[in-house]
């Protein structure tokens, strides 16, 4: 009889491309030497706009994955279900409570892997919900964090076992392709929504300008949705910053890395609240860039002690303002962070210390 594999991976991969699901790309893709895995790829959205939001298809797809699921746990019998619980919303945390109910039971041993932040207050704040959550989520063997938290899933939810394992990110030089010299380019990419700070960047824009500061943000992304992009527009309008702002779609492969490469200074002034650890960080580091972002949630501890970032207070456009003033006036420095800036990326967030921490936990699991 064929022996039993060891882990069933359940996870979203791109598209869309958000940090979850690149990152859940690299453990489908990586190979886990003796590891049997068998891979089970989650397709609730296609696009930023749809997720978390319910449909008819979701429901079917949710249906589909848990037939799946049990097929496999009946023919290859993996020991482990690795499993990437949802953010803080209703619909995403519904599907979690029917898919773990019907299919944790097939699996002797389970890993919780925690991306987005809020999930245990989440629960905390609706009761009926909250009640299932919790029991779906508790006593997991492995509770994955990729920080510290004050409100750890791992502690909240009873784990055997919390780790962390700060994400990692593969990194492709690209040569500087500077549009208009002399300007000050500033990047900022990731979902376009109030929470990651979009009207911040214009409202900065504008501070930036009244003071005579020549300056482009290019930004890149999905719209989370077509009134928040009549309401960026409009406001950008408004304010008379038109002219400096050049959007630049959603980017993957090299011309993310490109975008990265134009850049002279990543702005990133997030207050999302399900924020944890922010890939693009991570790849902004990797593009030797200067960073400025807020004090807000696992976002410290992502760049504590490299000097390659200011940390804000949220949504404070005036503090941004003046930061931005003076990294445009002083190339020296900027360059001096970006330097920081990638030493720390390469001592911490490489591809393959992500993967290799993660064999680590699977490995311990399975006592290998």
């Amino acid at each position: 009889m064929e022996s039993r594999s060891d882990i069933l991976l359940v996870g979203q991969t791109p598209p869309p491309y958000h940090g979850q699901a690149v990152v859940t790309a690299m453990l489908f893709d990586y190979d886990w030497r003796e590891m049997k895995v068998e891979r089970l790829r989650m397709a609730y959205s296609d696009s930023i706009e749809s997720v978390g939001k319910f449909s008819l298809s979701k429901l079917i797809h949710l249906v589909c994955l848990i037939f799946k699921t049990w097929w496999i746990a009946c023919t290859k019998r993996p020991e482990v279900l690795y499993y990437l619980p949802a953010s803080a919303n209703k619909a995403p945390v519904i599907r979690d409570i029917i898919y773990l109910l019907a299919v944790r039971w097939c699996f002797p041993k389970t890993i919780f892997h925690y991306h987005a932040a809020g999930l245990p207050e989440y629960l905390e704040d609706n009761k009926l919900l909250g009640k299932f959550g919790r029991f779906v989520y508790s006593g997991a063997d492995v509770s994955i964090e990729i920080c510290k938290n004050e409100h750890s899933p791992g502690r909240a939810f009873n784990a055997c076992n919390t780790v962390i394992v700060p994400n990692g990110v593969d990194s492709i030089v690209c040569d500087q392709v500077t549009a208009d010299e002399g300007s000050l380019v500033v990047l900022f990419m990731g979902v376009l929504n109030e929470g990651k700070g979009l009207l911040d960047v214009i409202r900065t824009a504008e501070i930036l300008k009244k003071s005579g500061n020549d300056i482009v943000f290019n930004v890149a992304g999905s719209w989370v949705s077509d009134d928040f992009k009549d309401e960026a527009l409009a406001l950008i309008d408004h304010v008379g910053v038109k002219d400096n702002f050049d959007f630049l779609g959603v980017l993957e492969g090299k011309d993310k890395w490109q975008a990265f490469a134009n850049a002279d200074v990543f702005f990133f002034p997030s207050h999302y609240k399900s924020e944890n650890f922010p890939m693009v960080l991570l790849e902004a580091m990797a593009s030797s860039l200067p960073i400025i972002s807020t004090n807000w949630r696992g976002i410290p501890q992502l760049v504590e002690h490299s000097n390659a970032a200011i940390l804000c207070e949220t949504k404070a456009p005036n503090e941004y303002a003046h930061h931005l003033q003076q990294l445009a006036n002083d190339k020296e420095r900027r360059l001096e962070m970006g330097a920081a800036a990638y030493i720390h990326y390469k001592n911490n967030y490489t591809r393959s210390k992500f993967t290799h921490s993660m064999y680590r936990v699977f490995s311990q699991l399975l006592n290998r």
